[in-house]
């Protein structure tokens, strides 16, 4: 199966009962859950007990205890208030009868009405930048098996970056990041689907752009990386099937925390999603060479 079906598939949960779904959880060669992964699920258990006249606009998500890759989760869903044009859903997610991610979603009933937005940035295109999957491969080599298994297989997504990560020696880079993403494949053009593959995808560089003026690698020996919490505002309808352009800057690190913006834009320049991910970002090789 490709890639792509995987992770489609990954976010088509099970229905247990009225409001209780369940989700497969996804190897990614780490012991930990990807919290892409259980934010895109929490996304889609509170969609499944919406109307579909009503498109999810904002979400926010605590992560409260690291997930076991090895094992699926659950997610309890309630309907907090269905008013005329807004509906609020919780989601708790568990594993082992624990909670480990709360997620608060809302959704509104489409409405025209004042419009503005800010500018998308000038950038290069596509082609001008980095491959991210063919950084990948190169760093597969460095990995024992079976994590370089992992690194070598097929991705969801292809990915154009214009400051390469290095895993294991960190250099100093400015706090942002610019990159383009798309499906590898293409995905059904449904409102909901398409929000929650963006959801997925939002949670992979927050953190390493935290890093980025810090020389630190997030597999650099001493280093120690979490999501603390996750937030996405959805402004406008999504196609990932074609380029969008995904824009960050770590506005701040602070007390071995470290907080990242982004914005995406598609090619026409409109703004499309809007996320902020404050992360762990501890250094504590310090302590180790101590």
């Amino acid at each position: 199966m490709k890639a792509l079906a995987r992770l489609i598939e990954l976010l088509t949960l099970e229905r247990l009962d009225d409001g209780l779904f369940r989700g497969e959880s996804e190897d990614l060669g780490f012991p930990q859950v990807f919290g892409g992964q259980v934010v895109a699920q929490a996304i889609a258990a509170a969609m499944r007990v919406v109307d579909v006249e009503r498109d999810l606009h904002s979400c926010h998500c605590y992560f409260l205890r690291v997930g076991d890759a090895a094992y699926p989760i659950i997610y309890e869903t309630e309907v907090l208030r269905e008013g005329k044009s807004f509906t609020a859903v919780s989601v708790n997610a568990k594993q082992h009868n624990e909670l480990i991610c709360r997620v608060m979603t809302s959704f509104q009933v489409r409405e025209a009405g004042f419009e503005h937005q800010v500018s998308m940035p000038k950038t290069a295109s596509p082609d001008e930048f980095y491959s991210e999957n063919e950084l990948i491969q190169s760093l597969a080599l460095m990995l024992p098996m079976p994590l370089r298994e992992k690194f070598q297989a097929e991705r969801a997504f292809d990915v154009r970056i214009k400051y390469p990560n290095d895993p294991f020696n960190g250099h100093k880079l400015p706090a942002e990041q610019t990159l383009w993403a798309k499906l590898n494949g293409d995905a059904p053009l449904d409102r909901r689907l398409q929000q929650c593959l963006v959801a997925y995808f939002s949670d992979f560089h927050c953190i390493l752009t935290m890093l980025h003026p810090h020389e630190r690698g997030f597999m650099q020996s001493g280093v120690r990386i979490a999501t603390l919490d996750h937030s996405l505002w959805f402004h406008r309808e999504i196609n990932f099937n074609d380029w969008l352009l995904f824009s960050l800057h770590s506005t701040n690190a602070s007390g071995a925390r470290g907080l990242t913006r982004g914005e995406v834009f598609d090619q026409q320049g409109n703004l499309l999603v809007t996320y902020q991910q404050e992360g762990l970002i501890r250094d504590e090789s310090e302590a180790i060479e101590n």
